[in-house]
C-alpha cells in the first residue's frame, strides 16, 4: 500500500481540473452568493424569500451539477413552542405565526398549526380544519404552486412534481427545482443533540455553528398521501450549505468524487436512479465530523474515500441513512 499516498495525490491533482482548485471554488461561491444577496430585494418584492441552493451553489460545475431553489413567504414564521410568540409582538410589522407540532408524526415531521389570519392565497387555500385547530396542508400547498408555475405569467407547461418541489427542465436536460416552503428562525429541539455532537467532535467550528443556529430551518411539503397530508418534512439545507462551505479542499474533492462516481457508477443507465447526492453528503459529514483519526489531506484521498464508501454500504445493508442533524452517535 505504500503507492496509495501518491496516486491519492494524482487523483487530487485530477479532481482539482474536474471539479476546480480552491481559488476556483472559492470565487463561484462568491459569485452566487453575491447574485443571490442583489437578487434577494426583487423577490421579497415579488411576495418570497428565497435560497439557492444545490450543487452549482455548493461550487461544482459538473455536467449534472443541478440549480435548485427554497421559496417561502417572509411574513410567515415557523415557531418551535408558544413561548417563541412573544419575539414577533412588532406593533409596526405583520407577522403571520406557525406552531410546529411534533406529536403523532415521525422523526424529522412536524405538523403546522395556524396561528394567525393569513391573507396569502397559497396559505389560506392550503388549510384544513382538524379538531377546531387550522393546519397547512402540504398536499394542498404543494399543488397550488404547481398549478401556479404551470400558468403563471411566464408558464412552464413541463413542470412536474418531484417530492416536495416543482421540477422543470432548463437548458442540457438540467432539471430545475423549486421547493416553496415556510422557514423559521429557530433552532427545532429535536436537533439539539446535533448542536451537542459538535461541540464535542469539534466539527464544524464555533463560528460556523453559530451561523446555522442564527440562518434556522425550513419546513418544505412532502409527497404524501391524503393519510398524512398534513406532513410537513424538516429541512436543514441553509445548515448543510454552510458546512459544505466548512469543508476542507480535501474534504470538498472526495464530495466530488462520491458525485462523479455516483453517476457514473451506480446510478449509470438507469431511468430511475438508486441512490440520490442527499445521502452521498450525508455520509460525509458523518465521516468528517466522527471519524476523527482520518487525515483529510492530498496524499490520504483515497483512503478518506474508501472509508466513506464503507458506511455507504454499511447504510445501504441497514436501510437507513439518518439525517446528521437529529441523530445522536
Amino acid at each position: 500500500m505504500d503507492h496509495l499516498p501518491r496516486l491519492s495525490e494524482t487523483v487530487y491533482v485530477g479532481l482539482c481540473r474536474e471539479v476546480g482548485s480552491p481559488t476556483e471554488v472559492r470565487i463561484r461561491r462568491e459569485v452566487k452568493d453575491t447574485e443571490e444577496a442583489v437578487s434577494k430585494p426583487l423577490y421579497i418584492m415579488r411576495g418570497f424569500d428565497r435560497m439557492r441552493s444545490g450543487s452549482i451553489h455548493e461550487g461544482f460545475r459538473l455536467r449534472t451539477s443541478d440549480v435548485d431553489f427554497m421559496l417561502w413567504p417572509p411574513d410567515h414564521k415557523v415557531i418551535c413552542d408558544l413561548s417563541q410568540i412573544s419575539l414577533y409582538r412588532i406593533p409596526q410589522h405583520t407577522v403571520i405565526l406557525i406552531l410546529m407540532e411534533c406529536d403523532n408524526v415521525p422523526p424529522g415531521f412536524t405538523k403546522l398549526n395556524l396561528l394567525s389570519q393569513s391573507c396569502n392565497a397559497e396559505v389560506i387555500s392550503s388549510c384544513v380544519i382538524k379538531n377546531n385547530n387550522v393546519f397547512i396542508s402540504s398536499t394542498l400547498f404543494r399543488d397550488y404552486h404547481l398549478d401556479f408555475e404551470r400558468t403563471c405569467n411566464v408558464p412552464m407547461p413541463n413542470v412536474f412534481s418531484h417530492g416536495p418541489c416543482s421540477t422543470h427542465s432548463i437548458m442540457h436536460d438540467l432539471e430545475n427545482d423549486h421547493a416553496f416552503c415556510f422557514q423559521s428562525n429557530h433552532w427545532p429541539t429535536s436537533a439539539l443533540s446535533w448542536i451537542q455532537r459538535c461541540f464535542k467532535k469539534g466539527w464544524p467550528n464555533q463560528n460556523v455553528i453559530s451561523d446555522i443556529l442564527r440562518g434556522g430551518f425550513h419546513v418544505v411539503p412532502i409527497g404524501s398521501t391524503p393519510e398524512n397530508e398534513l406532513e410537513w418534512i424538516i429541512s436543514f439545507s441553509r445548515a448543510e450549505q454552510n458546512l459544505v462551505y466548512s469543508m476542507n479542499h480535501c474534504q470538498f474533492l472526495c464530495y466530488g468524487l462520491f458525485k462523479i462516481f455516483l453517476k457514473e457508477v451506480i446510478n449509470y443507465q438507469t431511468n430511475t436512479p438508486i441512490l440520490c447526492s442527499y445521502f452521498i453528503k450525508t455520509i460525509l459529514f458523518w465521516v468528517i465530523q466522527t471519524n476523527t483519526s482520518l487525515s483529510w489531506t492530498p496524499d490520504n484521498l483515497l483512503s478518506c474515500f474508501l472509508e466513506s464508501f464503507k458506511l455507504l454500504i454499511c447504510m445501504v445493508h441497514t436501510g437507513e441513512c439518518p439525517n446528521s442533524a437529529k441523530q445522536h452517535v
